[in-house]
């Protein structure tokens, strides 16, 4: 329960797997349902590894909204939750529009400690990137965690390797971008920016 101004709001997570799996948190007010953050997964949970990441992703996104609930109930504000912004949206949304940028050729999605949303693609970007995955807390460091909050980290865009790989926070969960220049015009970091609606950079 969290209270926001005269509201008292119920907030509860859960993973669901129809009609596809995804994480969803409910923000209920007496009963109705006030706002939902929905977060697509790649498939269904297929492993024990699998089960314990989104489970930490589930605690995750669970306390990030009770923190900006928490956030606006020390601000003035009206009866309209807007916790939609404190996942970023739908994570697999923020792939297809990052996937969208001319010359993008993959884009893979971890949270905040450095795991992976797909055993598949920890996989595929450990045997691609091998050195920069042996040393993947050290790098998500440029990006320093919140004071006061739980887990979410400063936003931004950080170039890993020229024209080949970048690294994006958008607070709650991070992403690394693996591109192929095909035009001379395109700013990947602006692109990055705006597609995943970041502010900083680095």
């Amino acid at each position: 329960m969290v209270k926001k101004g005269d509201l008292l709001l119920q907030v509860q997570t859960e993973y669901a797997q129809r009609p596809a799996p995804r994480l969803t948190t409910t923000i209920l007010n007496g009963g109705q349902v006030v706002n939902k953050i929905e977060r697509a997964l790649g498939h269904e949970i297929s492993s024990l590894d699998e089960q314990a990441r989104v489970e930490v992703s589930l605690k995750r996104q669970h306390q990030e909204v009770i923190g900006i609930l928490q956030e606006q109930s020390q601000q003035q504000s009206d009866n309209t939750v807007d916790a939609g912004r404190s996942v970023g949206g739908s994570g697999s949304e923020s792939a297809d529009r990052l996937s969208a940028i001319p010359g993008v050729q993959k884009v893979y999605a971890l949270d905040n400690d450095g795991n992976f949303f797909s055993d598949s693609h920890s996989e595929e970007f450990q045997s691609t990137f091998a050195p920069i995955f042996r040393n993947l807390r050290e790098l998500m460091t440029v990006f320093s965690p919140l004071p006061g909050t739980n887990c979410a980290r400063e936003s931004g865009v950080y170039e890993v390797e020229r024209d080949r790989l970048y690294f994006a926070s958008v607070g709650s969960e991070c992403y690394f971008i693996v591109v192929r220049r095909v035009n001379v015009t395109t700013d990947y970091e602006q692109e990055i920016k705006s597609s995943l609606k970041v502010g900083s950079f680095i």
